[in-house]
């Protein structure tokens, strides 16, 4: 038997460098990595340990190794700063097109056009996943026809990236050759 209290000595036990380190005996992590107690609760206040997995038939909440470990933000997690993240990197982006726009006709055209196009993907992209959530209850990802739709739009983009790249690096290479052949012509003139 092993009691709750035991469970979260254990834990406040823990060295340091242990505080990545999820709870051995528990199979009850959470999605961040932190150990996870059973919560006392009146009726059954202890719990057992069998074949090295701790057993509860209550909640459990996470325990408590560090003082620090929830400082910054208690609910922070890659679900909840997705998209704050994903809104901030279009500035960027909008930036990088600015430039590449100013370039003028170091960049093939149809290169600029697909990373204009981009833009297309994610303004359809959302809507679907909006979509998705609304009408099917789960994530873009799991409602194969809006995925495969929202993907062809993606697909379209690096279609235009390479083919616009392939036909400057072709330009570039022609125009590479026309001067050599162009300094090859002058220096074979007599004078």
């Amino acid at each position: 038997m092993l009691s709750t209290t035991s469970c979260q000595a254990f834990a406040t036990s823990l060295p340091r460098e242990a505080s990545a380190i999820p709870f051995a005996a528990s199979r009850h992590v959470s999605r961040v990595g932190r150990a996870q107690c059973p919560s006392p609760s009146p009726s059954n206040s202890s719990t057992t340990l069998t074949g090295g997995v701790l057993h509860r038939a209550s909640y459990v909440q996470p325990c408590r190794v560090f003082p620090f470990d929830q400082a910054w933000e208690p609910n922070l997690d890659a679900a909840s700063i997705a998209p704050s993240l994903f809104a901030a990197s279009l500035f960027p982006y909008l930036a990088f097109l600015y430039y590449l726009t100013k370039t003028g006709e170091e960049v093939p055209r149809l290169t600029l056009f697909g990373f204009y196009f981009l833009l297309v993907f994610v303004g359809a992209t959302i809507p679907a996943g909006i979509y998705a959530k609304v009408h099917y209850g789960t994530s873009l990802a799991n409602v194969d026809w809006l995925h495969g739709t929202a993907e062809s739009l993606l697909t379209i983009t690096n279609l235009c990236l390479v083919l616009g790249l392939r036909k400057g690096i072709r330009e570039a290479k022609e125009k590479k050759k026309a001067e050599a052949a162009a300094l090859n012509t002058e220096a074979s003139e007599p004078k």
